[in-house]
């Protein structure tokens, strides 16, 4: 991971944690502005953060899941 706010971090385990299709899930949330219990608590710079670390992760994956 880049250099990432703890809180950030945290958010990423967490999400990464529930299974590919669900980090899919929450990327489109991200997109879209929608709030999640997982990273609620960021501000919009670290929700911007998070979104393009999940997408940077599933992109080994090809839009597999996307």
């Amino acid at each position: 991971m880049k250099n990432l706010s703890p809180q950030v971090e945290q958010s990423i385990d967490a999400i990464c944690a529930l299974g590919c299709e669900v980090v899919s899930a929450y990327i489109k949330a991200l997109q879209k502005g929608e709030l999640r219990p997982e990273y609620q608590s960021l501000n919009e710079m670290q929700r911007a953060s998070l979104l393009q670390e999940l997408q940077s992760i599933m992109s080994v994956y090809e839009g597999k899941y996307q």
